[in-house]
This record gives structure tokens, sequence and C-alpha cells, in this order.
């Protein structure tokens, strides 16, 4: 193994990083191959938003999600290429990825590695378990985000590094290009210039110089746009999309007041008369505990051990100016974190995925030290060993074919279509089984079934030939129901997923 290595590290940085973009590159390719077609409920919103941008209809596109620019990039390559709507947003999601994976690599060079710190970084990037195996696979704005999250602390760190304007303006440009695809992306762009005050070395207006220069572009932006509703009373606040949930004179209280509902609710049912002042504490001490508990998940453990050490002995493995944008960036990460899980209760893995990326960059320089260190003690030869297979077997998990059941949904689909030959009313429960039929798009999210009762009762005449419900183990009184209140049909086939725990019924009149 240790052969094998010193072949690698002695390939020049360019030649490593584009390898390593290269087979990232691999990975998104084989990864989109083994979905085949499978897509996370929003993507719906996503590619009927494209769908409709492409075919003119951009009132309708824009209605169907507030901030299109990821489906307007799908639009763009769709009309390039011509290859469909689908297929273009796979091209984006390679794309992104291998701008993701080039940016990531940069800035382990950036904060002083070498080759030896690059090869630890690919191994960590590509084995990757969450995010590589669960969040890559969706045809998701999160990509885009990534590809241009990472690319920006790219150029901030070489502008805090070596104060060129070029860097600063390009900085700016991926930051906001980021925002288009996450809004919570805009909280690196109005924060992390900050640390310029606390730039050691400088004089004050050296520091406000650097200040400024990073945020040249959005103080410019920021200018037109308040010229422009100024001098024109006929715009509405509406163009600027979701922009008006960060820049809206109730923002604290758009934060707070789920917090407090929840708070009163935990008061009064949970906690009691005697501990009901400690329901927003409790509440706060179970938001840290979340955010902890996500961090490792879409992190991984053993990246985030790692990144642990390689924190404790910064000095020696990073270089200081890096360490400092990438501790920025964490704070800001975590800062996003809070303030998502406060306002709406939510904190999935992919909000999580923008501290995960700084902890691998500060592995990899912990990890490089085991790899190429020559320990005597035969114990740690063989932690590193472990370590090497475990992540070499994360990269080749990452890439497998899926189990028999995962595309459980397209299989009930294709089913309808094939013995529906009359092309009778089938009603689909779901967004996403609608855009896997390839019908009309009618909304988003779930479809009430159980008012076809009553539109059966009123009008005959149209009632669905087939019925394709989901069910889960966690809820078995759906079937129930659906048994008494649609007596009418009855089961003729069920898809179930790799663990059963999830299925598809179709009913039939």
């Amino acid at each position: 193994m240790t052969l094998i290595l010193q072949k690698i590290e002695n390939l020049s940085a360019s030649k490593l990083n584009l390898a390593t973009t290269l087979l990232a590159v691999l990975f998104a390719i084989q990864i989109q191959y083994i979905q085949h077609g499978w897509i996370n409920p929003d993507s719906v919103l996503y590619l009927e938003a494209a769908n409709f941008f492409s075919n003119g209809e951009w009132k309708a596109g824009f209605e169907v999600f507030a901030w299109p620019f990821y489906s307007l990039c799908i639009t763009a390559v769709n009309k390039i290429t011509q290859l469909g709507v689908h297929v273009s947003a796979q091209i984006l999601n390679v794309l992104f990825f291998a701008i993701a994976t080039y940016s990531f690599i940069k800035i382990i060079q950036l904060a002083g590695g070498k080759q030896r710190q690059v090869i630890a970084g690919a191994l960590i990037w590509l084995s990757a378990q969450y995010m590589i195996g669960g969040v890559l696979e969706m045809l998701m704005r999160d990509e885009g985000f990534w590809a241009f999250y990472l690319l920006s602390i790219v150029f901030f760190m070489r502008f805090y590094q070596q104060h060129q304007l070029k860097d600063a303006l390009l900085w700016q440009v991926c930051i906001i290009v980021a925002t288009l695809f996450r809004i919570e992306a805009i909280s690196y762009l109005m924060f992390l210039p900050l640390i310029f005050i606390f730039q050691t070395g400088f004089n004050t207006k050296q520091k406000w110089k650097h200040l400024l220069a990073a945020n040249a572009i959005n103080i410019g932006l920021a200018l037109v746009i308040i010229l422009a509703f100024a001098f024109n009373d006929q715009l509405s606040t509406k163009l600027l999309g979701r922009l008006n949930e960060v820049f809206t004179t109730n923002l604290w209280q758009q934060f707070t007041q789920h917090l407090n509902d929840k708070s009163s609710i935990m008061s009064d049912q949970v906690l009691g008369e005697y501990l009901n002042e400690f329901a927003v504490q409790g509440l706060l001490m179970t938001f840290i505990y979340v955010i902890f508990v996500k961090t490792i998940s879409a992190t991984g453990f053993v990246n985030v051990i790692l990144s642990v050490f390689a924190i404790r002995q910064n000095k020696q493995l990073i270089q200081p100016a890096a360490f400092s944008v990438l501790c920025a960036s964490a704070f800001i990460a975590l800062l996003n974190m809070a303030l998502i899980i406060t306002k709406v209760f939510v904190l999935t893995g992919r909000y999580v995925l923008a501290i995960s990326f700084i902890l691998m960059v500060f592995a990899a320089f912990y990890f490089a030290e085991l790899l190429f260190k020559d320990p005597q003690n035969k114990k740690v030869k063989w932690l590193v060993l472990a370590l090497v297979v475990f992540m070499l077997g994360g990269a080749v998990k990452n890439i497998l074919p899926k189990q028999q059941g995962y595309n459980y949904q397209q299989e009930a689909i294709a089913w309808v279509s094939k013995n529906n030959k009359s092309n009778k009313p089938v009603f689909y429960e779901d967004s996403r089984m609608r855009y896997f039929a390839g019908v009309p798009f009618i909304g988003a999210g779930i479809y009430n079934w159980e008012l076809l009762a009553a539109e059966n009762k009123s009008n005959p005449s149209n009632n669905y030939e087939y019925l394709v419900i989901s069910h889960s183990t966690q809820h078995p009184e759906k079937e129930v129901l659906i048994t008494e209140k649609l007596p009418e049909y009855h089961e003729v086939n069920r898809f179930s997923s790799a663990k059963a725990k999830k299925s598809i019924a179709i009913y039939q009149r």
C-alpha cells in the first residue's frame, strides 16, 4: 500500500487534481446510471418548472418554484443539447460535482496541502456515504450550491492570502450564484468578509479596503435595487423572490414564532406547572443535540474524529490564513443550521453538508499524516490499513448497483402503463408518480385520495379505472380506510421497496 501511495504522490499537483476530478465525473455518471431515472420528490418541482420554461410557459414555470435558477439552468442545457429535461439535469449534476470536487481539492492545496493531503482528501471525498450515496444521486439544486459554495471559498481564501482584486470579484460572483441555488448561501456573502476586521498584520485602513473589495459587487447590486425601487413605484418586492425572506422587517418574528408556539406546547403538555419555565431552554438544548448528531451523520463519524485531531494540531498542519477562512465558514454554516431548525423545526442532512465539507478538509490533513507516516507501532499500522480499507469500501459501495426494489415506484407506473391499454383515467397519489407516468403536472405534493369517494358518488362517469396509492408499514390504517371508503376498487398488484417498508398498491375499479 505504501508503494502505491508513493507512486501516486509523485504525480504533479495539477495532474493529481485533474485525475481526482475525472474520477469524480466517472462516479457521478455511474451514480446517475444506477438510479434508472429515480428522483427525489423535490426534484419534480425543478424538472416540471424546467419543462414549462422549455415550452415557453414562463409564468407557469415561475409559479411552480419561487427560486427557479436551477430550473433555468436545466432549460439552458436542454435548449443547447436537445436531450430532454431529465438528461439535461443529469448532465448538470455531473458538471456540478466535477466543479465541487476540483474546488474541494483546491481548498486543500490552498490550506497548505501537498500531494499526500490531496490523496487523503480524495479518499475522504469519494467515500462520503451521505454526500455521494445519499444526495448526489438526486437531481437537486444542492449540487449547484456545492459547486459554487466551494468555488467561492477557493477565491475568498486566495483573496484573504494574496489580496488580489480579481479573486475578490470572483468570490462574490461564485457566492451570488450559490445563493441563486440555495438562499442560505447569502449568509456567507454577508458575513464571511467580516473576518478581514480581525486579520492581523494590517492597519485599519487596509482592513477596510479589503473588506470593501470583498463586498464591491453586492454593494453595487444593493444600490441598483434600492434606486430601482425608489424611482419606479410600479416595481413589486415580489420580483425579489425568496430574498423577501431575508430582507423583511419581521425577520426576527419569523424565526421566533414557531419556537414560541412549540415551547408553549412543551410547557403546557410536557413539562407541566413546575418546570414550564424551562421549555425554551429545553428546545434549544434539543436543537444543539440535533445539529451535533446530524453533523456526524452527514460528515461520517470517522471524518469527524479525524477533523477534531487536525483542528487540535492546526498550526502544524494547516496554513493559518486558510484555517481562519475555514473556521469562519464553518461558523456561518452552524449559524445557518441553527436558523433553519429554529424557523421550521426541520434539519435534513442536505442543510448540514456545508459544514461537512469544511470538516472533510480538516480530516484530509490528519488522515495524510497517518497515511504517510511510518509508525513503529504495529497497532497504528493496522489502524491506518483499516481506515484505507474502510474508505475504499465506502467508495465502492457508493457506485454499486441499487438493490432490488429501489425503483419500485417506477415499476408500478410501468405496470399500469402496460395494462391500461385503453388509456382509461388513472389516479396517481403524488406528483412524483405523475412525473414517472409522464402525465401533466397539476401541483406539488400529495393528492387527497379520500376525496375520490365523494367524487365517485357525485359523478360516477368520471371514475378512475386505476388508483396508484403509496403505503408504508408506519401507517397500516390507510389500507383499511381505502377498503372502507372505496369498496368499488380492489387491489390488483403491489410493488414494494427493498426492505418492504414502503409499497405502491394498484387498485382497479
